[in-house]
């Protein structure tokens, strides 16, 4: 099993995953699509049509469909449990929007920080340091504490790169379980 690196979700191969991704407000939330792929052989659509229904799977292929089935059953959470159908489609998804937006903050030579506040909705960010640019991530492991964060954010990590990985910075005693 591979550990994917943003959503730590457990999966049986890197060749499954989204290769690109819309998303459009639709006035009552954001509904989006994106691409899943097995290298390059199109598998179906992830959706949601952004009105508090389900993530689903679309695909007009009975094998591409069966290959997409098998990989999602072989998933596994964090813990090393089965993962539900939409939850593993949804971290697939937060696998390839987080990937761009750390690429994004990599070329303008800045630092991604993800943060969830005390009723677990998550926040991103980005900074950058004078006289330190990524891959020096110890500036910014330094620097991380003192930003300012959302008032009611309970626990942020800051992206450390491909070694390091995420790092906790904060986690007050009001972190959701």
């Amino acid at each position: 099993m591979i550990t994917l690196p943003h959503t730590g979700i457990q999966v049986p191969t890197g060749r499954i995953r989204v290769q690109s991704f819309k998303a459009v407000d639709v006035g009552s939330g954001v509904a989006w699509s994106a691409v899943l792929c097995n290298n390059s052989n199109k598998l179906g659509v992830i959706a949601n049509e952004g009105r508090g229904g389900p993530t689903r799977l679309h695909s007009d292929d009975d094998k591409a469909r069966t290959a997409a089935d098998t990989f999602i059953t072989w998933c596994r959470n964090q813990d090393g449990a089965p993962m539900k159908r939409e939850c593993v489609l949804e971290a697939l998804v937060d696998e390839y929007e987080i990937s761009r937006e750390l690429a994004s903050a990599e070329r303008r030579n800045a630092y991604y920080v993800r943060y969830v506040n005390h009723v677990d909705l998550p926040g991103r960010l980005t900074f950058t340091l004078q006289g330190s640019v990524p891959p020096d991530y110890e500036p910014a492991f330094t620097a991380a504490p003192h930003l300012d964060l959302p008032e009611q954010t309970v626990r942020a990590q800051l992206w450390m790169g491909d070694h390091g990985g995420w790092v906790e910075f904060l986690r007050t005693a009001h972190t959701p379980e």
